[in-house]
């Protein structure tokens, strides 16, 4: 074989090779072990999540400095 034939077929075998690679690496893993964060509860009737909302701020009892 010519060495322009050998660097096509290494060129394939390469690409190949990262195709099956990518392809196993991608997904995501399948962990038995225990998780260490839960999710945090969310209240339908409360949009903000789990905190609770702010106190109510009167403007004409505020001055205008920042």
């Amino acid at each position: 074989m010519g060495g322009e034939a050998v660097f096509w077929v290494f060129i394939v075998i390469f690409s190949l090779l990262m195709v099956i690679g990518f392809v196993l690496l991608d997904r995501p893993r399948r962990s038995r072990a225990v998780q260490t964060h839960l999710g945090v509860s969310a209240d339908p009737k409360e949009p903000r999540g789990r905190h609770l909302p702010a106190d109510r701020v009167d403007p004409t009892q505020s001055d205008n400095r920042l």
